[in-house]
């Protein structure tokens, strides 16, 4: 057997707004809430309509804010909360440093903990980052965690292999 892949890195709140903005788009476009979302938009647009017909701007006014909050403010609220979790949690700025082979990924800095290729629901390559989808869970890897680009390749050849690579 081949020698297992490692990666390391430093778990900071730069890579924790990149895992955000990521994961956010990852679950936004894989989820049934944004059909609910086009619903709520379309009801929204018929109170704008409304609004205008009857003169009710109290009924455009709560439309627009209903509009900022769907565009706009879901979104920060959600990240300020994932920010405020990183803050309080044991790994911020800590080392991370995982172990891939053929059986699957080990995160040393959390106990051991193995995720069998077979768990792991996908792998989204982000440009140059990776981020690992074990739902509910979405691991970010910077490029820099690995040492070569040899051991990123042939990390990604493996995921593929494996069929969680898209």
């Amino acid at each position: 057997m081949s020698k297992p892949i490692k990666i390391s890195y430093i778990w900071n709140q730069d890579n924790m707004k990149k895992v955000f903005d990521a994961s956010y788009k990852y679950q936004f476009n894989h989820s049934a809430k944004r059909y609910i979302g086009w619903l709520f938009i379309a009801l929204v647009q018929f109170g704008v309509v409304a609004s205008f017909k009857k003169g009710a701007f109290e009924l455009l006014l709560f439309s627009t804010i209903m509009i900022i909050y769907w565009y706009y403010g879901k979104k920060l609220i959600a990240k300020k909360r994932a920010m405020k979790s990183f803050k309080n949690s044991p790994f911020k700025d800590k080392k991370i440093e995982m172990s891939v082979d053929k059986d699957g990924i080990t995160i040393l800095s959390n106990n051991n903990e193995k995720w069998k290729w077979e768990d792991i629901d996908e792998i989204i390559p982000l440009g140059d980052d990776i981020m690992i989808y074990k739902y509910p869970n979405f691991h970010y890897i910077p490029s820099n965690g690995f040492k070569s680009i040899e051991e990123k390749s042939k990390f990604k050849s493996i995921a593929k292999e494996k069929g969680v690579l898209k």
